[in-house]
């Protein structure tokens, strides 16, 4: 078979799918769509967490943006648009690191005595103004002792250092 043949079986099928997909009705096509959108978002933040399995959703959102809508905006307009999902991320973080704080039944003073801060007051200035690296370290490993105690069947009780 030649390759003019080849173009031929190709437009033949490419014609028969139209004719067959025109016939559908819209809910039909509707989830066609919907499973390729999820596809591909699920393809992006199957990317980002291997990557990084720590990533916030804001992360992932991120990534799906720039990689799907990326020649529909300017640079300034995608600089803005990452500058927005840093934020969120940043309060995802923030959020996470409030969870965990909650969960181990600890106080702004109590992981002050722990690192050697200050005072309470100066930890939450410094998680309110930006999580530190240390605290996204800690939510990684408290996030993951939870994946292991899960995973284990054990329901860790939380205990503090004494």
């Amino acid at each position: 078979m030649d390759f003019s043949e080849n173009v031929k079986a190709s437009e033949a099928a490419d014609i028969a799918y139209a004719r067959w997909y025109s016939q559908l009705p819209d809910e039909k096509k509707a989830e066609f769509f919907k499973n390729a959108y999820d596809l591909v978002a699920g393809k992006v933040r199957h990317d980002v967490k291997a990557e990084n399995p720590f990533s916030t959703e804001a992360d992932v959102t991120r990534r799906f943006v720039e990689l799907t809508h990326k020649e529909e905006y300017s640079q300034e307009m995608l600089d803005f648009i990452r500058a927005k999902f840093a934020e969120r991320s940043e309060e995802e973080w923030k959020q996470r690191f409030k969870m965990m704080k909650k969960h181990l039944n600890w106080s702004y003073d109590d992981i002050a005595r722990f690192i050697g801060a200050g005072s309470g007051a100066s930890v939450k200035a410094s998680v309110n103004r930006k999580l530190p690296a240390f605290a996204r370290l800690a939510v990684c490993v408290f996030e993951q002792m939870l994946v292991d105690e899960n995973a284990s069947g054990h329901s860790g009780e939380s205990k503090q250092a004494t």
